[in-house]
């Protein structure tokens, strides 16, 4: 291909790309919801469906939102509660598990649980104690497939060896933990001020107390 050729080509791909697009969370994406005939009966239906489907054969997948984060990346784009106070723990708590207990009476059958991951938000924004509620909390009267995966989001800032302990007692066995940049100009720029030593710092002692990934 020739040179022309390809800076043509390139430019097509850029025009193709360069457009705003959904956020990629969501399956199927927003500009495929269908608004006009959705109805709870319908939700309802599909929901019972897809639970007896897989349930009994592979179990199934919980996410937990957690939206709480002390100070704003000015590049997020998830739905996210920025507050210092953290008396909003126990309340957000309360509200995730009686949401639970209506999932709970409407799929009738003991859930199995394959994979739990734990999103945000900033899950280490909560006490130790209070995940530990969380947790215990949402596994009461389930199952657990074998094998199983629970995994957490981490901020560095705000994950202490108490919050990977607790979290590691109660199954977790992975973490992510979100790195940008570590360019002290770009942090800033971003406010997600995150130091190497600090990422680093937890990674150690996540490998320490025997997170494998």
């Amino acid at each position: 291909m020739t040179l022309r050729g390809k800076i043509t080509m390139h430019k097509k791909l850029l025009e193709k790309y360069n457009v705003p697009g959904p956020r990629y969370t969501s399956y199927p994406t927003v500009p495929y919801w269908d608004d006009e005939t959705f109805t709870m009966a319908r939700w309802r239906q599909t929901l019972e469906r897809a639970f007896t489907k897989s349930n009994e054969r592979d179990g199934i997948s919980l996410y937990v939102h957690l939206p709480y984060c002390e100070s704003l990346c000015t590049y997020c784009g998830c739905n996210k509660r920025i507050t210092k106070n953290h008396d909003v723990e126990l309340p957000y708590i309360d509200t995730v598990l009686r949401e639970w207990a209506l999932y709970r009476a409407l799929l009738g059958d003991t859930p199995r649980i394959r994979e739990l991951h734990l999103g945000g938000g900033t899950p280490t924004f909560f006490s130790p104690k209070n995940l530990e509620t969380l947790i215990t909390s949402l596994l009461s009267g389930v199952t657990l497939t074998d094998p199983y995966e629970f995994a957490f989001e981490a901020n560095p800032n705000s994950t202490t060896k108490e919050h990977l302990s607790t979290l590691f007692g109660l199954g977790f066995r992975r973490l992510s933990l979100g790195v940008e940049d570590f360019d002290p100009k770009v942090q800033d720029v971003i406010n997600r001020i995150q130091p190497f030593e600090r990422v680093a710092a937890v990674t150690h002692q996540a490998r320490e107390i025997g997170y494998p990934s």
